[in-house]
């Protein structure tokens, strides 16, 4: 977890989309990949591209339509040569699928080289949870300009999320609040709800980029 925390904190702190490329840029050069980027798609088809640059390899990647279907319908992150004839492309590629408010999907996509291809499962791992706040960055720096939070949360919800922000389960958050583990489901429920999210670690870091809870 020491590893992650640098980062987080850096997506956190973030004020300006600006400062995404430069990130990326590190990021790229840090892990040696040949190619990184996001690809995020609106309700309204726009199509924004947040990249260190556009390389032949990540744009093939990029461009085919099949990947926001790819991303609607899954999860989990997978090998660009593992989804083929879905996506036709010759670089080796991890695809990491994200999701945000309404119909909003996003792919953050990361070239390897041959001798990461290897390690693609823990390659994977790592950047599943650095996405999710990645994304939460993305949402918060633009919608800045908004004068007042789109949701607000009970103080029995905000209890309920921090712990579980700490790792607790819903039995330990139950023990520790002192009530029933269906009322923490509840409250947790509401706080997945009310944020748009698809789980608790969504909830969770859209709250801790408003500042409604704190890790």
């Amino acid at each position: 977890m020491s590893q992650l925390e640098p980062l987080v904190q850096q997506l956190q702190a973030m004020t300006s989309l600006d400062a995404l490329p430069e990130l990326f840029a590190t990021i790229q050069q840090q892990y040696q990949y040949p190619f990184f980027g996001l690809v995020i798609w609106h309700a309204d088809n726009k199509r924004d591209i947040i990249s260190t640059r556009l390389s032949d390899e990540f744009e093939a990647v990029a461009s085919q339509t099949a990947l926001r279907q790819f991303c609607l319908r899954r999860f989990t992150p997978a090998l660009s040569s593992d989804l083929q004839p879905v996506l036709s492309t010759s670089s080796d590629s991890l695809v990491v699928p994200l999701r945000g408010g309404g119909v909003e999907v996003a792919a953050l996509i990361i070239g390897l080289q041959d001798g990461q291809s290897t390690m693609a499962q823990q390659i994977a791992w790592y950047w599943t949870i650095i996405a999710n706040y990645l994304y939460e960055a993305i949402h918060r720096l633009t919608t800045l300009n908004k004068t007042e939070e789109d949701f607000s949360l009970t103080s029995r919800e905000q209890a309920c999320l921090n712990w579980a922000a700490k790792g607790k389960t819903s039995w330990e958050i139950s023990q520790i609040l002192s009530i029933s583990e269906r009322t923490v489901n509840f409250h947790l429920g509401n706080c997945i709800r009310k944020t748009n999210s698809c789980n608790r670690q969504q909830a969770i870091s859209k709250c801790v980029a408003g500042g409604h809870i704190h890790i």
